[in-house]
């Protein structure tokens, strides 16, 4: 069989003579050397027309409704329900959660099938690729009641290696009657070597519970409060060097919902009290500032979700679960179309990558290598 390429573009050349299918599978194998190329993918990643656009994830377990991840578009026009388009659609999943990213358009995500238990996997919704994690060795004693747990996702630039951190948090019930105290317990997954290992907590730094995990320029950073509440701190580790540090938060008095997540360059946390939203941005480590206060004019109570476009606040409306944009420059609410599952749905800000979840190099020239041998065996 034979295709007669004579209808070409004017820019492109034009051939009067049947190109085979040989000939014509040996050039998409160009093709694709050239799209999983780093230079490519890195060209790609900050083109100036790969821009940010809202990402919507619906988390289920109700195992008759699937796993919806979603991307809006890039202009959202005020008062207008903008058009989603489905990036994912996982059905026969009984539990879905991102639990971290994007990190160069990557996430990490739990799912559970039932009979076959969790499953870890780094996905990326552009190119639709997987990749499982193995199954993260943990040891503890049994007076260790499990508490609480938190999963990060980052980059190291030198290396070229994704890592996945998991922070699990041990109640140690010994007290007798005289109180609990936490363990912590901390592991790295590391996609070159494709394992785990286990780390050291700094005994030092505040114990609590984790939790609004963000990634920022190479590190991760989460919120950490004491049982009681009255201690608040902003723990992060370092992808590259695998450090871990603790700073402080902004001055907030009492209690408040609070999310850490990032405004333009900067570090940023969303505060929220009753009706009242605030941002602040950490321009030095440990030094945050009040950038703006929102009074929304949404009469039914909600949460912030997340920020957009640096002065819009997305915001969950708790009675319907439903997501709006606020605009507070013109007071402007307009409906996502987006109405949540039970369990709610994560809001991320994300750009398009072509990035990879392969083993290394090995793993994709023998994938290049075996299209190869399709082509030349046809």
């Amino acid at each position: 069989m034979v295709i007669d390429y004579r209808n070409l573009n004017a820019k492109t050349k034009t051939y009067n003579y049947p190109i085979s299918n040989k000939i014509l599978k040996i050039r998409q194998i160009q093709g694709y050397n050239l799209i999983k190329s780093e230079s490519f993918i890195e060209k790609h990643f900050h083109h100036k027309n790969n821009r940010t656009n809202l990402l919507i994830c619906n988390l289920t377990f109700e195992v008759e409704k699937p796993a919806v991840v979603s991307l809006l578009p890039e202009k959202i026009v005020s008062g207008v329900t903008p058009e989603q388009k489905i990036l994912l659609h996982l059905p026969r999943v009984d539990y879905f959660d991102i639990l971290a990213g994007p990190v160069n358009g990557l996430f990490l995500v739990q799912e559970i099938f039932r009979g076959y238990g969790v499953h870890l996997s780094l996905r990326n919704p552009a190119t639709r690729e997987f990749r499982p994690l193995p199954p993260a060795p943990f040891v503890t004693e049994h007076f260790l009641c499990d508490y609480d747990h938190a999963f990060r996702l980052g980059f190291d630039q030198l290396t070229q290696d994704y890592k996945v951190v998991r922070n699990r948090v041990f109640f140690d019930d010994r007290g007798q009657g005289q109180g609990y105290y936490l363990h912590l317990s901390v592991s790295v997954y590391s996609s070159c070597d494709n394992s785990w290992k286990n780390l050291q907590f700094p005994s030092s730094f505040t114990s609590g519970s984790p939790y609004s995990v963000t990634y920022f320029n190479g590190i991760y950073y989460w919120i950490c409060r004491s049982l009681n509440n009255n201690i608040c701190k902003i723990q992060s580790f370092a992808t590259g060097s695998e450090q871990f540090g603790e700073m402080q938060g902004p001055d907030i008095p009492g209690k408040h919902w609070m999310r850490l997540t990032s405004r333009g360059d900067l570090l940023a946390m969303l505060v929220n009290d009753k009706s009242m939203t605030s941002i602040y941005e950490m321009k030095q480590e440990g030094s945050w500032s009040k950038v703006f206060t929102v009074q929304s004019c949404i009469d039914a109570a909600h949460l912030p979700k997340n920020i957009w476009e640096n002065d819009k606040i997305v915001f969950e409306l708790t009675e319907t679960s439903q997501l709006v944009l606020y605009d507070p420059t013109t007071s402007q609410v307009t409906d996502l179309g987006i109405h949540q599952r039970l369990i709610g749905c994560c809001v991320f800000n994300y750009q398009e990558s072509l990035a990879l979840i392969t083993k290394g190099n090995e793993t994709q020239d023998q994938d290049n290598t075996d299209r190869a041998n399709e082509v030349y065996n046809y």
